[in-house]
C-alpha cells in the first residue's frame, strides 16, 4: 500500500502546485472605502461602471472642486454626460427598476424622505455593485472639497 501511496502524493502535490500558477504569492491588501481618498474612490467607481451592465458603461470624473461628471453610454450610441455639483447634505439611493431589471443608483437633493432625484448615477444588474457604488458615492460627497482650495458654493 505504501508503494501506491507515494506516487499518488507526488501526483497530488504537482497538481496543487500547478493550481497556484498565475496567482500572486501574496494577496494585495484590501482598502476600505472609508480609508480611500476621493481619487481612489473614483477609480473604484469607474471599475464598477465598466462592468455593472453588459450593454451600458458608466464613467465618473471629479472636476473643479466638487463637480461630478457622469458619462453614460449604451451600446454603440454616443456618450451622454451629466454634471452634478456635489454638496454636503445630498444623498444617494439604490432602487430596483422592475421593467429594466437593474439596480439604479440615484443622486438625491437631500436625505429627506421626499427629496427629489437629481439624476441616475449608475444602472447595474448586480445589487452588490449598486450598493458598493452607493457607499463610494456617499463618501465622495462627504469628503468632497476636504483638503482642497476649491471655493465653497
Amino acid at each position: 500500500m505504501t508503494g501506491l501511496f507515494k506516487p499518488c502524493c507526488i501526483a497530488l502535490s504537482v497538481l496543487l502546485l500547478g493550481c497556484s500558477e498565475g496567482y500572486p504569492g501574496e494577496d494585495a491588501p484590501l482598502i476600505s472605502p472609508f480609508d480611500m481618498g476621493n481619487e481612489q474612490r473614483l477609480l473604484a467607481l469607474n471599475e464598477i461602471g465598466a462592468d455593472a451592465h453588459p450593454e451600458r458603461r458608466w464613467r465618473f470624473e471629479l472636476m473643479h472642486g466638487c463637480r461630478l461628471e457622469v458619462g453614460h453610454k449604451r451600446g454603440n450610441s454616443r456618450q451622454l454626460k451629466q454634471v452634478f455639483e456635489l454638496r454636503r447634505g445630498m444623498d444617494v439611493d439604490v432602487a430596483f427598476d422592475e421593467p429594466d431589471q437593474t439596480f439604479d443608483v440615484h443622486l438625491l437633493a437631500s436625505a429627506a424622505a421626499d427629496a427629489p432625484r437629481l439624476g441616475t448615477l449608475l444602472e447595474s444588474e448586480a445589487w452588490t455593485d449598486a450598493v458598493q457604488a452607493d457607499l463610494l458615492l456617499q463618501l465622495l460627497i462627504r469628503d468632497c472639497g476636504v483638503g482642497t482650495s476649491a471655493p465653497a458654493g
